[in-house]
């Protein structure tokens, strides 16, 4: 129940988004035993700028405000957003001030309660002492410490040393394509299969389709990011459908290679985005609320959505068509799979 509940808070942090992944039972040990909830009341202080930091913290619930004398702008804080997460890696001090304004809920992560819970865990802490690395490097190139970072690169030749699990991510609407998805994941896994000089015929899954291997929503971005290629299969409905807009967003900003695959039958015809459906998504009338909602939760803006879409519809689109004979379609994946290159 702790996981269900204090998991997704978590996840906004890339370290322990990986380790809900590759080591589950040591992020459920630290949902149950290294995180406290604490209530905070509006107009509350929850620290101030210059103490020493024990705890590293989530937004629960509320809106927090966290502002600092070396910055003039200040930052809204709302759940789904975390805290000097430094202080698990390094001794640490506030760089700011964070002050609710409202009543609000923080889940509270002691550094020592993580160290303890970690150290009984031989994968996990090899993978937090690789993370620990990057981290720090990362950390000494910032323009200025905070307690809220920007974006670490979660490119792995740039971030986490960890090996790729799929050469293809195939990314789609189940319900408009999900017999074409099939079909080509089937397609692209024989191909690689029977292609030992294949840089990934060694894995145990080189293609992954969201829809059958991926049964918790939660793991899909680090599959998306432990992938080398997202293939995208464009059918009417695929850019209001969330989830995959957040495959999307993950795979250019992870720095995969992104293949748009249209979907050719009768009946069925792909719009590409126009300047009607950024200004859609900006003004929040492309996408139904619970979609909104949900980019939300994964930390997603409209703007860094617009920006992933734009960066894949550059690319030209290669053609799938599932109503031609078996030997047009194994040439228009074998194209596809052409287009598809491993990460360096």
């Amino acid at each position: 129940l702790h996981e269900q509940v204090r998991g997704p808070m978590l996840h906004s942090c890339m370290c322990l988004l990986d380790l809900s992944g590759i080591a589950p039972a040591c992020f459920r040990q630290l949902c149950h035993q290294a995180i406290t909830s604490s209530a905070t009341l509006a107009d509350e202080t929850c620290f101030y700028e210059g103490e020493a930091c024990t705890k590293m913290r989530f937004v629960q619930a509320g809106k927090l405000r966290y502002y600092s004398s070396k910055d003039a702008s200040d930052t809204i804080c709302v759940p789904h957003m975390h805290l000097s997460e430094a202080v698990l890696w390094i001794k640490w001090e506030y760089c700011g001030t964070l002050v609710a304004l409202e009543d609000s809920t923080i889940l509270e992560l002691a550094e020592e309660d993580c160290a303890k819970v970690i150290a009984n865990h031989d994968v996990a802490y090899q993978h937090c002492a690789q993370y620990m690395k990057k981290f720090l490097h990362f950390l000494n190139h910032v323009d200025e410490l905070s307690d809220i970072l920007p974006d670490i690169p979660e490119k792995s030749s740039e971030w986490v040393f960890e090996d790729k699990s799929h050469f293809v991510f195939v990314s789609h609407f189940k319900q408009e394509a999900g017999t074409e998805a099939t079909l080509i994941t089937e397609s692209m896994t024989l191909m690689i299969g029977e292609d030992p000089s294949h840089p990934r015929f060694d894995l145990p899954v080189p293609v992954f389709i969201d829809s059958e291997t991926l049964s918790d929503m939660k793991k899909l971005r680090l599959h998306v990011r432990r992938s080398d290629n997202l293939v995208l299969l464009l059918t009417p409905g695929v850019l209001f459908r969330p989830w995959c807009l957040v495959e999307i967003a993950v795979a250019v900003k992870s720095g995969l290679t992104v293949v748009p695959v249209e979907i050719q039958r009768p009946g069925s015809v792909f719009r590409y985005p126009d300047e009607a459906y950024y200004q859609g998504l900006r003004s929040g009338k492309a996408l139904s609320d619970e979609a909104e909602l949900i980019l939300s939760r994964e930390g997603l803006t409209m703007e860094e959505v617009e920006d992933s879409m734009r960066q894949v519809f550059q690319l030209i689109a290669l053609p799938y068509s599932p109503h031609k004979s078996n030997n047009v379609r194994q040439a228009e994946v074998q194209d596809i799979l052409n287009r598809c290159v491993p990460c360096p």
